[in-house]
């Protein structure tokens, strides 16, 4: 991570946390073409449109425009575009924290140390020990794949860690996991599968997930894993920022209230800023927003309760991850 990215997320954190300047993230999905069969998305059986490089630049100009401290790339498998370099470039040379998330399928040598210039944390999906991953995703193989692309970026220098998405194929598997990886990894993030299935997590679930927050490798706040589950068992308050705390972005740089809801566009950043998007909001699209049953993801609930969590708890999550 550079000099000016880390001071970048450093104030952006505290400008957030303190004074309540928002948005603090957002992620950018450039692509919903996907080369994995994952048993819960239908991304992959479509071929939808995205933007081309040009305006996909002037896509994330616009994001940093708007004041966020960090950016997920995402998608889709964001590594089937051909400018991905460039792309992330441009968030860096903003000043912009710069994460990518990948199956960890497409594997290129040099697209690795050119990557490794410009982001700052990737992130590859397991969801769990071989036959369990490859059956999620969908490609044989698919967990063996993904551990050579793990090794690859870590020798890039690439902070790099793993996302679990629970079902109740693996809701029982966190630990065993984690430490199949652990060697491999710099840092872990699980979630529930959105939308939830009634039986996603367990009682071992979470155990599993206090006993890898020991060991310090578990980037997920500590109330993240007390509220689970109240979240499945419907008695978690919904927690929503969307359009505030963050928003996202389609591969047609539509601005959606966030990565789950993609069907809530509020407007294009191509047309207009993000500021002038959210000051005119229509009444229909707000109302989508409140009357969302929620979520519980790391890229929503995770980043409310990672602000607002004490300092020292974010600053030492932060700092094992990224720096």
């Amino acid at each position: 991570m550079s000099l000016l990215s880390k001071l970048h997320m450093v104030n952006g954190f505290i400008m957030t946390k303190y004074f309540n300047r928002v948005p603090f993230y957002a992620t950018y999905n450039v692509t919903f073409r996907c080369n994995s069969r994952c048993v819960y998305c239908d991304y992959w059986k479509s071929d939808p449109p995205e933007l081309n490089t040009e305006n996909a630049l002037r896509v994330i100009d616009r994001m940093a425009e708007s004041g966020i401290s960090m950016l997920a790339i995402s998608g889709g498998e964001p590594l089937l575009r051909n400018d991905l370099v460039p792309l992330l470039k441009r968030a860096r040379d903003s000043g912009v924290v710069t994460t990518l998330n990948t199956s960890g399928l497409i594997i290129k040598e040099q697209l690795a140390f050119e990557l490794a210039k410009y982001v700052d944390a990737l992130t590859i999906s397991i969801d769990g020990p071989p036959e369990i991953h490859d059956k999620q995703r969908g490609i044989s193989g698919a967990f063996e794949r993904s551990l050579r692309a793990l090794a690859l970026y870590k020798s890039a220098g690439i902070k790099v860690g793993i996302n679990m998405v629970l079902t109740d194929l693996n809701r029982d598997l966190v630990l065993e996991t984690y430490n199949l990886l652990e060697s491999h990894i710099d840092f872990m993030t699980v979630q529930p599968v959105n939308p939830p299935l009634k039986n996603s997590i367990s009682e071992k679930t979470v155990d599993d997930l206090y006993s890898i927050k020991d060991k310090g490798k578990l980037f997920l706040p500590e109330q993240y894993i007390e509220k689970m589950k109240e979240y499945f068992d419907g008695s978690f308050a919904k927690i929503c920022d969307a359009l505030k705390l963050y928003y996202a972005v389609d591969p047609l740089g539509n601005v959606t209230a966030c990565a789950p809801r993609h069907d809530i566009i509020v407007g294009n950043l191509l047309q207009d800023s993000y500021r002038q998007i959210v000051s005119s909001i229509s009444k229909t699209s707000m109302e989508k927003i409140e009357n969302c049953s929620g979520c519980y993801l790391v890229c929503t609930v995770g980043v409310n309760m990672q602000i607002k969590q004490p300092i020292l708890s974010s600053a030492t999550q932060g700092i094992r991850t990224y720096f």
